[in-house]
């Protein structure tokens, strides 16, 4: 199966940032300098194209230098190998975690389903969502899905370690997470098989609350 891992800022329902309600967690020097988080959006269901069909436009950062910021090399994920010279895939599961803002371990948010991924950031414009505005906000994204096949864990679904944590190479494990905010689970093990198949096996038989739909309450 075509999948990979992306690491991003924790929020709730990721349908953009509400002061002391659900603001970004995380997520590297970014979200401690700014408040802001790219992700902000992964998991706000929007019609584009011009037709009723919702889709979800999914952000994680690339390594990025001074001058410039780093494709996402698409040829890594599994089955691709020979793309190193497209600039998209097709049917890929994309598993967004963060680390948990309070426990010690990074977890599984939500996922894509049948996403589509590019190699270089993609743009889309919105009207700003504020009335007294008239520029329009620019979305960044590397992978697109239909809303349908996107599934936002609740917080407290978050929380259970033995069935949605996922493992950095920092803590001695022999595969997961490394420096990069992308995991493409390359590592050749039978303990990585086993866990992806039993990961793989819960998201795919996973018949609980979707918090795609729901947004914070603000008082």
């Amino acid at each position: 199966m075509r999948l990979i891992f992306c690491n991003i800022a924790w929020l709730d329902y990721y349908k953009g940032i509400f002061a002391g309600v659900d603001e970004p967690v995380g997520g590297g020097d970014y979200v401690k300098k700014t408040g802001d988080a790219h992700e902000k959006y992964n998991f706000e269901a929007v019609e584009i194209y011009g037709d009723t069909e919702r889709y979800c436009l999914g952000f994680v950062e690339t390594k990025t230098t001074k001058k410039s910021r780093n494709q996402l090399h698409i040829e890594k994920i599994r089955g691709c190998e020979s793309l190193s010279n497209e600039d998209m895939v097709e049917d890929v599961l994309v598993i967004y975690c963060a680390k948990h803002p309070a426990h010690n371990f990074t977890t599984v948010v939500g996922w894509y389903k049948h996403a589509t991924v590019y190699r270089y950031y993609q743009q889309m414009e919105f009207p700003s969502s504020i009335p007294e505005e008239t520029e329009a906000y620019i979305q960044e994204y590397n992978a697109i899905a239909k809303a349908k096949d996107c599934v936002l864990l609740p917080r407290r679904e978050r929380s259970l370690y033995s069935k949605w944590s996922i493992p950095k190479r920092s803590s001695g494990a022999k595969y997961g997470f490394g420096q990069s905010n992308i995991w493409f689970a390359q590592e050749e093990n039978e303990l990585l098989e086993k866990f992806l198949d039993q990961l793989i096996t819960r998201i795919n038989e996973y018949d609980g609350d979707n918090w795609l739909n729901d947004y914070p309450v603000i008082h």
